[in-house]
Formats: C-alpha cells, sequence, structure tokens
C-alpha cells in the first residue's frame, strides 16, 4: 500500500488516469498491444480519451519515481542495467534483407555510428 501511495505521489497533472493506465498495464492478462486494450481493463474505469489526455497531457516527477524505484531494491543486490540491443531494419537492403543496423556508441571512426550485420 506505501508503494502505490508513494508511487501516486510521483504523478503530477492527470495523476488519476496515468495511475490507473499503470494499474491496467499491469493487471493485463499477456502482452498489451494496443493503447485501446488498456483503456477497456476493468481497473481503468475512464473512458479512452481520458487515456490519451492523461498520455498527452500527463506529467511524472522522474526524480521522485526513480528515487521510489531504487528504494525497492535490496540493499545488497546486484546491480543490473537494461540493454536494448535491438537492430534497425533495413527494408531497402535488397540483396541482405535479414541483416539489420547495430548501434555502436564507441566506434573508433566517428562517421559511422551503425554497423551492418
Amino acid at each position: 500500500m506505501e508503494f502505490r501511495r508513494r508511487f501516486y505521489g510521483c504523478l503530477d497533472t492527470r495523476a488519476d488516469a496515468l495511475f490507473e493506465l499503470a494499474d491496467a498495464a499491469i493487471c493485463s492478462d499477456g502482452p498489451v498491444t494496443s493503447l485501446v486494450e488498456l483503456s477497456l481493463a476493468a481497473v481503468f474505469r475512464r473512458g479512452h480519451g481520458a487515456l490519451y489526455d492523461a498520455l498527452a497531457d500527463g506529467s511524472i516527477d522522474e526524480d521522485l519515481l526513480r528515487d521510489l524505484l531504487a528504494d525497492q531494491l535490496p540493499i545488497d543486490a546486484p546491480l543490473m542495467f537494461g540493454i536494448d540491443s535491438t537492430t534497425f531494419p533495413r527494408p531497402n537492403a535488397e540483396c541482405s534483407p535479414d541483416r539489420g543496423l547495430h548501434y555502436a556508441p564507441c566506434r573508433c571512426d566517428v562517421n559511422r555510428k551503425v554497423l551492418p550485420g
């Protein structure tokens, strides 16, 4: 209950709709494939227009949210980092349609930031 209270405190404008949107995302039975799907969840008690208003005009205090989430980790927990290793699709590569472009932030030549592979 304390986590939910503190999470709600991180939400500024459109807090009620954003809070219910978070509940809908957590309570969905499977992967969420559309926003409309979330607006149909039982815990989202508003219309789908409120969902779009919350996403367009709502705001979150990112510093408070960061601190809240960091407080949930045990002190001796190992560091964990999320890394997005998604490749960029190359639909115009006729000779190699299965190859993507991989972002490489530490390239020695400053001209290329993506590598075919």
